[in-house]
């Protein structure tokens, strides 16, 4: 979670050093976020199929059929970077308009996204073998990597953006720039540490072997995630469209809320790393009063941590505003934007939480239903429904009243989960909610 706070914070920096371009550049910038989340959906979607099932298959002591599912989202992730710029580099000008670019937007839009395509194998790859990583159970390396990875896109930022010395000033190009040669860097790293450190995956050659059984493992839970994080891809340049519609300036503004936003998940998500493989490997070798611990305990906080986040957005808006903008317009959009927009984050903690056990206990497709009733039954037809008759502020209520709904979803499937989970006689998971725990466990973390 350190880390991920960390990662975000450098990617604050980035987005620092694009706003004072303007916020041509920033309303640019956001238009092209679809398309990278779309990379990198691709390559997380892949990489959460390879931790589940790199997790389950050494929870059950299937080391060499690892080995091969390690093998096998290696080579998946090369081809996807390799196929991938040639379909973006085909419809570019189609994706970027749809968005709702307009000429002057779009010719911003379009260097970034040319150079951002030209290195997006450096994504894919690093993302898989840092999820192979984590499926043995070790998170600290991957988010090292990005760490490393973040700082070096943020030292690279301000050379390749405003110039130093030979280096003339590329604007928003230097952004996408420095942006690809990070990746090579994680790209670097995470090569070498496959290679030379060896835990439970040994990563032999031996071990390899074409099989479509290993596939179709891996994508009965990436296939779920992916077509999750294809829905918020579409419905993200549909949100992109729509603001376009009022003002570019609304655009560079929901740009910022989401980097911002992002920052205040980044604890979640490192919460999320940590629960998957623990999940996985309880599953796979039947503990699942583990699991079901591991679902409260880690729900609970999340929720702790997303009200945090909640009381910073809703009463300090401004004070995190101010130092992506110094036009007024942006300000104060900005300002409502994430007011109106947070309003029930607290409880989208728990549902990532649930979603990302689904996925470990190979139940991708209802976290896959859970996803897209968030997005799909719940926040697009708001979306539709809302601007025509609250403006721009039903654009920004559109994310809290679907956050709440979900949550309600999620209850509904939360309680099917835990009933279709067996329970084992005398299970200390129920007394480990009893004072007497509680305070023993205080009495640990204190000694530690």
């Amino acid at each position: 979670m350190a880390g991920m706070m960390i990662f975000s914070m450098f990617s604050l920096v980035d987005t620092l050093f694009v706003a004072r371009l303007g916020s041509d550049c920033l309303a640019a910038l956001t238009m092209v976020i679809p398309v990278q989340v779309l990379i990198a959906s691709m390559a997380s979607a892949t990489g959460v199929g390879i931790t589940s099932l790199v997790g389950r298959t050494l929870g059950s002591n299937e080391s060499a059929y690892a080995d091969n599912a390690a093998w096998h989202g290696l080579i998946l992730g090369i081809i996807y970077g390799c196929v991938f710029p040639l379909l973006g580099f085909h419809y570019m000008d189609e994706l970027l308009i749809f968005f709702g670019c307009s000429t002057k937007i779009l010719i911003l839009s379009k260097g970034y996204m040319q150079i951002l395509l030209s290195g997006c194998i450096f994504t894919f790859v690093p993302i898989i073998l840092c999820s192979a990583i984590q499926g043995e159970g070790n998170t600290l390396l991957p988010v090292l990597i990005s760490i490393i990875g973040i700082a070096f896109n943020v030292i690279l930022d301000p050379i390749f953006i405003f110039g130093l010395g030979p280096i003339k000033a590329m604007g928003l190009e230097g952004a996408a720039l420095a942006g690809v040669l990070a990746q090579v860097l994680c790209t670097i790293l995470a090569g070498g540490i496959v290679i030379c450190r060896k835990q439970f995956l040994s990563w032999s050659l031996y071990h390899f072997k074409p099989s479509c059984k290993v596939l179709i493992d891996i994508h009965r839970v990436a296939l779920p995630s992916l077509i999750m994080e294809l829905t918020g891809v579409f419905i993200m340049g549909y949100i992109n469209r729509i603001l376009a519609g009022f003002s570019f300036t609304a655009v560079a503004a929901l740009g910022v809320f989401l980097r911002i936003r992002s920052m205040m998940y980044m604890p979640v998500f490192g919460l999320i790393q940590g629960t998957m493989p623990i999940a996985a490997f309880a599953y796979g070798a039947g503990k699942f009063d583990r699991v079901k611990e591991t679902i409260i305990k880690a729900s609970t906080l999340a929720f702790a941590f997303m009200l945090a986040a909640w009381y910073i957005m809703q009463i300090h808006p401004l004070c995190i505003i101010k130092y992506f903008s110094t036009d007024p317009a942006l300000t104060v959009l900005g300002v409502n934007c994430m007011r109106l927009a947070t309003v029930f984050i607290p409880l989208i903690g728990p549902v990532l939480i649930l979603n990302t056990v689904l996925q470990a206990v190979d139940r991708g497709f209802t976290a896959m239903l859970l996803s897209l009733c968030r997005q799909l039954g719940f926040f697009l037809p708001l979306l539709i429904f809302l601007p025509d008759h609250l403006g721009l502020n039903g654009v920004w209520l559109a994310f809290s009243l679907s956050e709440l709904l979900a949550a309600m979803l999620a209850l509904l499937i939360f309680v099917r989960l835990w009933r279709t989970l067996p329970k084992k006689k005398n299970s200390p998971f129920f007394t480990a909610f009893g004072w007497q725990y509680v305070f023993k466990r205080i009495g640990a973390w204190l000694r530690w």
